[in-house]
């Protein structure tokens, strides 16, 4: 099920919502976790019960953790003894955790690495691919989400959740249970005890809803014709002003159709009094590769951080282990993307201009904030070709079209560029645009109530006619489902 979807906006919500308000709140835990749980079943059917054997993996082994620490407290075992106990029940969870994922998501993609590298050295022996192997709905999400709990109750950030439902319902509830923001449990396991539910809250989350789904619908999928159109054509056949306005309506499309989804996600959680920590944060003002990553999917980049970059030592650890574990971090970050070589290299992409920020970039580009800007889309857009390219071989050919002045054909590129794409390319731009603090100094603090209230009234009112719009065009329009759904 898809939020942009008739069943989901007009059904699914408003009878969730609807049963949730008059219900008495003890009960409205297991309600979220009933309909989240309907709310996967509908779109993956076999393989919801794979999911709830992972959290209960990984709520059995945060119990199994506590247990040994009272333990190591009661001087039962000693704390040498209890440590290692502690690392081995972790690693068997995380490698249940990552064998499954890997299975899922890497196995013919492993395979095919394996067959390729022995036929390179001479060795006569191949590895026949698995048929068929289905993908799980949300898999990747969903393993970070439960690990990231794992980690914090192995690490002592918190101590194991003994209640069980609001463990399940957390990695369950559906705004962000296919595709993101990855919620840790630490943020938001007071929310599962105590929450409320504000009409000023509510009202926001229903804007915040609204505006998200703007732009997917309004923006990601308008720009999203000419990316898909340009990217079907045969590199060699691209002209170089082409070449330019699929990456550009790309590098918007996959902004605002993640971004409109977290946004949409955020909304939706705070209809049930829950707080979700923001994913992005204007990613496209950046004026450096490093910047770019505080900026963009911040939930996937911070969890990296703290769970992979910290523990292999971070930058403490001398020069040459710090461009190690940067380089290291983003394959990572690459590979969680999909099993493709093209997401690996972009991952690799990005930490080596990060290793070169730290080494003398950042420093040259201190001071110019244009050239910077300048800089980091150029390493973002060729960075999103890359990700968008179905192999590296067509990846590269495509750089070189964008590279090819010869090949300019401004009457080309125009045959792609119909009149709602163009505005959907200048609103994309504007929107990309970090307005917060003008906009602090003109509705934040007003002289009087009434223009403050005018104001927030002019914002609901966008906010409902961007919905109407946006239903309109899934009306008439095919149906585009979110990137982030395939990761």
């Amino acid at each position: 099920m898809v939020f942009t979807t008739p069943v989901f906006l007009f059904l699914f919500l408003p009878f969730t919502l609807g049963l949730y308000f008059i219900m008495q709140k003890r009960y409205r835990n297991a309600f979220l976790f009933l309909m989240s749980s309907a709310f996967y079943f509908f779109g993956e059917q076999r393989m919801l019960f794979l999911m709830y054997g992972v959290i209960l993996l990984n709520y059995c082994t945060a119990l199994i953790f506590n247990r040994i620490d009272h333990k190591i407290q009661d001087a039962l075992i000693s704390e040498s003894k209890g440590k290692k106990l502690k690392k081995l029940f972790l690693f068997i969870c995380v490698a249940i955790c990552l064998g499954l994922l890997w299975y899922f998501k890497y196995w013919n993609f492993s395979i095919d690495i394996f067959n390729k590298t022995t036929a390179f050295i001479g060795i006569n022996y191949q590895i026949s691919q698995v048929d068929k192997i289905l993908l799980p709905l949300g898999i990747s999400f969903y393993t970070f989400h439960v690990l990231s709990y794992t980690f914090d109750v192995y690490m002592g950030k918190m101590k194991a959740d003994k209640n069980l439902l609001n463990f399940m319902t957390y990695v369950l509830m559906f705004p962000q249970l296919v595709a993101g923001p990855i919620v840790r449990y630490i943020d938001i396991q007071k929310q599962f005890q105590h929450r409320t539910v504000s009409i000023n809250g509510f009202c926001n989350g229903i804007r915040r809803f609204c505006f998200g789904f703007a732009k997917k619908v309004l923006i990601a999928n308008t720009v999203a014709k000419a990316a898909d159109k340009i990217f079907a054509l045969p590199a060699a056949n691209i002209d170089m002003a082409t070449a330019w306005l699929g990456a550009v309506c790309y590098t918007l499309q996959i902004y605002f159709d993640f971004s409109g989804y977290s946004d949409m996600a955020i909304g939706l959680a705070a209809l049930f009094g829950f707080k979700y920590k923001e994913n992005f944060n204007y990613p496209y003002i950046s004026k450096t590769v490093g910047e770019f990553w505080r900026r963009w999917h911040i939930s996937l980049s911070t969890w990296l951080r703290d769970y992979v970059y910290i523990n292999l030592g971070g930058n403490r650890s001398g020069k040459i282990k710090y461009y190690f574990n940067i380089l290291f971090v983003f394959l990572c970050s690459g590979l969680w993307h999909g099993a493709n070589m093209t997401f690996v290299l972009w991952g690799a992409w990005y930490g080596i201009f990060i290793i070169i920020e730290s080494i003398f970039l950042k420093n040259f580009l201190q001071n110019k904030n244009v050239l910077a800007h300048f800089y980091a889309l150029l390493v973002i857009i060729f960075g999103w070709v890359l990700f968008r390219a179905d192999n590296v071989s067509y990846a590269l050919n495509y750089w070189q079209q964008m590279l090819d002045f010869a090949s300019f054909s401004a009457k080309t590129a125009a045959e792609y560029l119909q009149n709602d794409i163009l505005i959907a390319i200048i609103f994309g731009i504007i929107f990309s645009i970090d307005w917060r603090t003008p906009y602090k100094k003109l509705v934040m603090r007003p002289k009087t109530e009434i223009s403050f209230i005018a104001f927030k009234t002019v914002g609901y009112i966008c906010a409902f006619l961007l919905f109407g719009l946006s239903v309109m065009s899934v009306m008439s329009n095919t149906y585009n489902p979110f990137i982030y759904f395939r990761f």
